[in-house]
């Protein structure tokens, strides 16, 4: 059960640090293209 609560707290904070990523893209790359 621990094992299952790592995987899944892992596998959402992977995805959040990815959204966040992707959004300061967005965010410099509108900023770049001005």
């Amino acid at each position: 059960m621990k094992n299952t609560v790592c995987l899944v707290n892992g596998t959402i904070f992977e995805l959040s640090q990815s959204m966040f990523h992707y959004e300061k893209a967005k965010l410099l790359n509108r900023i770049n293209f001005k």
